[in-house]
């Protein structure tokens, strides 16, 4: 049964080619034929009853219906690269760091910044590689602000363990970050020392961590990293939002086997019933690509990101969107980051431009 029209890529050129996304009795799939590469069919979701249950109200009214008083508003943010270089090597890592280039100039960023940007309500998210490279970030940060923008960084936080350093964030102006804390064991105890103490840090400084991240390597981490999520919950901002995703196929990745969204949501209920957590389905933006609920009170985001096999651009008119390709349009975060993926990861043509129905 065919159960929408939408847009998809050909994995082998990433072009933007046209896909139906169709319910069969052993999943949800998309089907798209290439006219260079011909016929394709992906399975999305193999939970059927997963996949009906899913809220889709960018699909049916427009727009979201979201707990308020955990709203990111993501529909105004952008976010932008200000490095290609970064102080860890992640397992995973969409971007590929490149620490012998050198970053562009301050007065290049800025203009960046100021050309993409749609108005000054436009929340600007620094990131990189890793933003706090940077030596002139608190100066950015302040140009941005003055400007009359709201900035967050996104960032692994290991510099955020310098009390000095988050303030001097804090005086130019940051009042936001998102951070990427994962496994204990994903960069070792030590670094995994640093990023706890720096959310400690930036709480006591006045400034939120909005969102906490945690990519695992396989399903035996889940039940540490929530864990500690209960344990943060305890001294963390309330609006703080815990993801948890496993690895996708973009930039660099471990050889994984694949997961679904339903996979993992499941675990994580099995995991949350066993310790007698409370489960709280939150009305949020759900879609094939992640999942809101509440946990012990804490808001949990539930993550299985496509690739350039999987991805569903109906799916993606919302936010965050981002400015990772030059010469393309602001779009939807994971359009952007896959395209990025192919341009300048695999150096790739991208031979065409996403049409304006998924442009910011």
């Amino acid at each position: 049964m065919k159960d929408r029209e939408t847009l998809s890529l050909c994995h082998t050129c990433y072009r933007h080619i046209p896909a139906d996304r169709v319910t069969k009795d052993n999943g949800v799939y998309l089907i798209k034929t290439c006219p260079e590469h011909g016929h394709m069919e992906e399975c999305i979701e193999k939970d059927v009853e997963f996949y009906n249950s899913l809220i889709y109200n960018r699909v049916t009214t427009g727009k979201n219906t979201i707990d308020e008083d955990h709203d990111s508003n993501y529909e105004n943010c952008i976010l932008f690269e200000v490095t290609d270089r970064c102080n860890l090597e992640c397992p995973h890592c969409y971007l590929q760091p490149d620490n012998k280039i050198i970053d562009k100039s301050f007065d290049h960023i800025f203009k960046m910044i100021t050309e993409q940007t749609r108005s000054t309500m436009d929340t600007v998210f620094l990131s990189g590689a890793e933003c706090t490279v940077r030596k002139d970030l608190p100066e950015l940060i302040k140009a941005i602000t003055d400007r009359g923008n709201d900035v967050c960084i996104m960032t692994n936080g290991v510099k955020l363990s310098k009390r000095n350093y988050v303030k001097s964030l804090v005086d130019a102006g940051l009042k936001m970050a998102v951070l990427s804390l994962n496994h204990e064991s994903y960069q070792g105890k030590v670094v995994h020392g640093k990023q706890v103490a720096g959310i400690d840090i930036c709480n006591e400084e006045g400034m939120c961590v909005e969102k906490i991240f945690y990519t695992v390597e396989h399903i035996d981490q889940v039940d540490d990293v929530m864990e500690e999520i209960q344990a943060m919950g305890l001294k963390n901002h309330p609006r703080t939002e815990y993801r948890i995703r496993a690895g996708s196929d973009i930039g660099r990745t471990p050889d994984e086997p694949r997961f679904f969204l339903s996979d993992h949501v499941k675990l994580i209920k099995s995991i949350a019933d066993k310790k007698g957590w409370t489960w709280e389905k939150i009305p949020g933006d759900d879609n094939l690509y992640h999942y809101m609920v509440k946990i012990n009170g804490l808001v949990h985001r539930i993550i299985q990101w496509c690739d350039a096999r999987t991805i569903d651009m109906e799916q993606l008119k919302c936010g965050p969107y981002a400015y990772f390709v030059p010469g393309k349009p602001v779009s939807n975060f994971l359009h952007q980051i896959i395209l990025r993926d192919a341009h300048i990861n695999n150096g790739l043509p991208l031979l065409d431009t996403v049409p304006d129905r998924y442009i910011a």
